[in-house]
């Protein structure tokens, strides 16, 4: 017992300890975290202004719908992101309007968040798809 004043005096000068190694952070769009403010203004813009596109493009919505099944179940998908982005970008805009933003600045916020997200790690489309998977994620109803 006497030893071990001396041994723990000795572990003082030994050199530092490795900081701990940290696990690789999980980048599924749950694992994110609840989205901010800017966030979700960005996603409610993006899934709006994608409604918006094929709804005002039918010939786009036809180009999805050929060939495979997949493409044809994209477009009521992107409606109902559509309709579940304009619930996500009202509550966001409600929120910022509460704390003094104006709804132009509210837009470019989330727009700038948007782009920032994308551009991420050298952008690119996996990135691209990744904010878009993230998006999907945010505007998913809460059950």
């Amino acid at each position: 017992s006497a030893a071990s004043p001396v041994l723990a005096a000795s572990a003082d000068r030994t050199t530092p300890a490795k900081a701990p190694v940290q696990a690789p952070v999980e980048t599924t769009p749950e694992a994110q975290g609840p989205a901010t403010l800017d966030e979700r203004l960005g996603c409610g813009v993006m899934l709006v202004t994608i409604d918006e596109v094929l709804q005002r493009n039918p010939q786009l919505a036809a180009k999805f719908s050929q060939g495979n099944g997949a493409g044809a179940a994209m477009v009521p998908m992107f409606k109902l992101l559509g309709v579940s982005g304009g619930q996500v970008l009202d509550k966001a805009y409600a929120e910022g309007v509460a704390q003094g933003s104006t709804p132009s600045t509210l837009y470019r916020r989330g727009v700038a968040a948007l782009s920032a997200k994308i551009n991420q790690d050298g952008g690119g489309k996996d990135q691209a798809m990744a904010v878009f998977s993230r998006c999907m994620s945010v505007a998913a109803p809460q059950s």
